[in-house]
This record gives structure tokens, sequence and C-alpha cells, in this order.
């Protein structure tokens, strides 16, 4: 039982920060390296695929208020398929917060700490999300509700204060190396809308159920929106210098923002800001991996949970060689597994579901009607 419940603007926080996050790490790099000067155009493609793919997991989830995927999966499968969507979903917000952990930290190690160990960075974030989950969830999406404006806003400064470096040419041709290449293989880009998984599990905690479509267009939205400034931050600023860093392009983009003498070096400013959104997303992923486990093991909240999460974290976080590796595993696994569990298995479950609760309920109407029938 979930007692304290949140509100509208909460929520939506809650999944944009899924977006902001990655946003500031790599992924307008990785989207634009997959479709160069045709990034715009697939962005604005992608945002319109999810928002509609966000209309199908809404109306699915009409008929079941309150609930996230596991007790759907309950009601589908019964235990055994509630505990396998629970083991799948864990595995996704472990390897997240793992690979997002480590790629954060290997930047703050190259740009401010080159003589800090990258598991000592990694230990003070896992120490402070440990403190953050024993304060509670609703403490947690408080605080990102505040973080929120100040990383969008960020994000939007970032964009306009370079707007006099841009250059247009970095968007033609619009369709980049050809439509097929835009919009069929584009599609795998959808991934970047990961906030989407969020979606399932945010029932239980909200205020007003009814809200949940209005919170999930506005979400889902808002993230393209986000996606949409931060690729156009890098695709019209310098195409052939910074897309090509491997750590943080967005914080080299704003190291050129100038406005005089006085207002130098505002990119350590927004790295401050970019660490407390991080702080607040990871936490908010371990929360959700705290109480996948309850659930699954029927357990009551214990203290235990958090620091076990963490020392697990910890372990897969160090198993990447090298920073090439971490990339790999971003472009490559985290895209997969996003694809395949977020918007395959997890609207299949739902769909299914879908289909006995309509067979349950025509089969309720034809024993009532039966029933009243006169001998």
């Amino acid at each position: 039982m979930i007692n304290k419940k949140i509100g509208n603007w909460e929520a939506i926080a809650l999944i944009l920060t899924v977006m902001a996050n990655h946003v500031v790490l790599n992924l307008p790099k990785n989207i634009i390296s997959s479709c160069s000067s045709g990034t715009i155009v697939n962005i604005l493609y992608i945002s319109i695929v999810a928002l509609i793919v966000v209309y199908f997991i809404t109306k699915l989830l009409e008929k079941f208020p309150s609930l996230d995927i596991l007790d759907i999966s309950s009601f589908l499968g019964g235990k055994w398929l509630k505990n396998i969507t629970g083991i799948l979903f864990l595995g996704y917000f472990f390897f997240t917060v793992s690979i997002v952990l480590r790629s954060f930290s290997e930047g703050l190690k190259i740009i401010f700490f080159p003589r800090s160990a990258v598991p000592v960075i990694m230990l003070l974030f896992l120490i402070t999300i440990a403190i953050t989950n024993k304060i509670g969830f609703h403490s947690i999406v408080r605080s990102n509700l505040l973080i929120m404006p100040l990383i969008l806003f960020t994000l939007f400064f970032v964009f306009f204060a370079n707007i006099s470096n841009f250059t247009v040419q970095g968007m033609f041709p619009l369709l980049g190396e050809g439509a097929y290449s835009t919009f069929f293989v584009g599609l795998s880009n959808l991934f970047a809308f990961s906030g989407i998984g969020y979606l399932y599990f945010i029932p239980p905690y909200l205020k007003d159920p009814k809200s949940q479509k209005k919170i999930s267009f506005i979400s889902i939205g808002l993230s393209g929106i986000c996606l949409l400034f931060g690729v156009g931050t890098l695709l019209f600023l310098s195409p052939n210098s910074i897309i090509t860093e491997e750590i943080f392009p967005l914080y080299l983009a704003s190291r050129n923002i100038e406005f005089g003498r006085f207002f130098q070096r505002l990119d350590a400013v927004f790295l401050l800001v970019w660490i407390m959104s991080l702080t607040a997303y990871l936490s908010i992923l371990i929360s959700f991996a705290t109480r996948v486990f309850q659930k699954m093991l029927n357990l009551q909240y214990t203290k235990w949970y958090v620091p076990l999460f963490t020392l697990f974290i910890f372990s897969i976080g160090l198993l990447p060689n090298n920073m090439y590796q971490i990339i790999s595993l971003e472009n490559t696994t985290f895209q997969y597994i996003v694809l395949i569990l977020i918007f395959g298995i997890s609207l299949i479950l739902l769909l299914l579901a879908n289909v006995k609760y309509y067979l349950l309920e025509k089969k309720k109407g034809a024993v009532l009607i039966d029933k009243e029938t006169p001998l």
C-alpha cells in the first residue's frame, strides 16, 4: 500500500527527468550519429510516434486504474508472470542506473577530477542515493519537482545563448542519408523515449488516477521538446567538432557561452544543476526497483534493500573496462532493452490483459442474462 500519493506536476517531472538527464549525457550525439542532418526531422517523427504509443498505453490502462504493470501481469498470468515481469524490470533498472552512473562518473573524472578514481566518484553518488532513499520516495519526487525547472532552463539557455554561433547548414539535407534512413531505420531512435516505461508504474502513486492521460501526454510531449533542443544545439553549433567528443557534448557547448567579462564559465553552474538532477533521477530508479522487489516477494519495506541494491549497482558499473565499452552499452544494449521491454513486451502484456478483461466481462454478462431469463 502506497500511503503518500503524488500530484500531477510531480508525476510529470518524474517522467520528464528521464529524458532531461539522458539529453545531458550522450543521447543527442547518439541520435545525430545515426541520422546525421536528418536528425531534426527524425526527432519530430519519433515524437509523433511516441505520442501515438502513449495514447494506446493510456487506453489499455483505463481498465486497470491504480494498478501497475506487475499487478496487470498477475491478473493476466498469475504469480509466475508477475515475477518474470518484475525480474525483467529489475534488470532494466539496475542496468540503467549502473551505466548512467558509470558514464557520468567517467565524464566528471576526465573534465574535473583527473586524479580521482572513478569508483570513488561512483561511491559518492551511491551514498547520496542511499541516503535520499532512506528519506522516502515522496521526498525524492518533490525534490525532483524543484530541480526539474532548473535543468530545463539550462537546456533551453544553452540553445538560445548559442544562437549567434549557429549555422543552419547542419540540418541540410533535411532527410540526411534518405527517407529510408530517417523514417525506417531511424524509428529505432524511439528508445530515446524510455520515460514511457515509467507510465507503467505511476498509476498507484497518483492522487487522481483519472489524470493519468493528461500526465502522460504532457510529460512525453515536453520530453520531445527537450530532445529537440538538445539535438538542435549540437547540430547547429559545430557538427564537426563537438558531436565527435565522447564526453558530455552538451557541456562542451555550454563552454561557448559568454556574456561580457563578468558572466563567464557558466558551464560549472550548469554542471552543478545536472549533478543534482542526475542524483534525483537515479534515486527514483532505485525507488522503483525497491518497489518491484517488494511486490515480487510480498515483503514489507526493510532498511537493507537500498544498501544491497547500491552494492549490486556498484559492481555492475565497474564491469566495463573503458569508455568505449560504456558508449557501446549506451548505444546498443540500452537501445535494444528499451525497445524490447518497454515498446514490445509491456505493450503485449497490456493488450493481452485487456483481451482477458473483455472476455471475463463478456462471460459475466452472458451468465447474468442466462440467470435473468425466465424458465
